[in-house]
């Protein structure tokens, strides 16, 4: 029984290719699910957790850190525009929800996030036959020999099609969201596991799906994993 992590470029249809696969394959699937998992273990909301979710340092926390030292000059980072409209909202996810009490509920800083992530990638390896999408698993999981690492990229003027559309957005936007994208989940990877997002050398299987189509693309995913299969049986 196998796992599967799957690295995606934003545009690359990273994401299509993880749930079909999945369903192909008749694992589970677990994307923003992950976020569910780690705010159950923190006893924080599901928000909190939003908050950290592949970005190389907590935007909250750095902010925080710059209200509580008035001497020092230090601006709001660019990465709070991903997770937060208002600073205040800090204050929000200490609120009762779900059926937790504010009295017992955790406020979650970076480094926990990390520690609780860890162990909710981990557990769920151990479950097998499951598919993680994002959230480092490529590299939580790095030297398991049960583990296919798969990436999808695309050439930019597919992403910038592939975004433009899904989104809404003109070209120009969708560039600039592309490239934000990469930044951030490339500076959260190296981060917090020493890895390079694009290295070739940290995945099994690498899609251009700019160039194969999602049926083959899943067929592929498919393909390692019964081979991985076979040769661990």
């Amino acid at each position: 029984m196998a796992v599967v992590t799957v690295s995606r470029q934003l545009g690359s249809a990273g994401d299509l290719i993880a749930a079909a696969a999945a369903r192909e394959l008749g694992y589970d699937h677990v994307d923003k699910g992950l976020i569910t998992v780690v705010a159950k273990e923190a006893n924080v909301s599901e928000e909190e957790v939003e908050r950290f979710d592949e970005q190389a340092t907590s935007p909250v926390k750095q902010f925080l850190h710059s209200l509580i030292t008035p001497s020092k000059s230090v601006p709001v980072p660019p990465a709070m525009l991903w997770g937060l409209e208002y600073p205040y909202e800090v204050s929000a996810s200490l609120l009762a929800e779900d059926g937790v009490d504010s009295e017992d509920r955790h406020f979650l800083d970076h480094d926990s996030y990390q520690q609780f992530l860890r162990a909710a990638v981990e557990r769920l390896h151990g479950r097998a036959q499951i598919v993680i999408v994002g959230r480092g698993g490529q590299a939580i999981l790095k030297d398991r020999e049960d583990v296919v690492h798969v990436r999808t990229v695309a050439p930019m003027d597919h992403r910038i099609r592939t975004v433009r559309d899904r989104y809404g957005v003109d070209e120009g936007e969708a560039e600039d969201m592309i490239r934000s994208s990469d930044q951030r989940r490339s500076a959260y990877v190296k981060t917090n596991y020493n890895l390079d997002w694009s290295d070739p050398a940290n995945y099994h299987v690498i899609l251009n799906t700019g160039t194969v189509s999602d049926t083959v693309a899943v067929s592929l995913v498919k393909s390692a994993v019964n081979a991985l299969e076979g040769t661990s049986a």
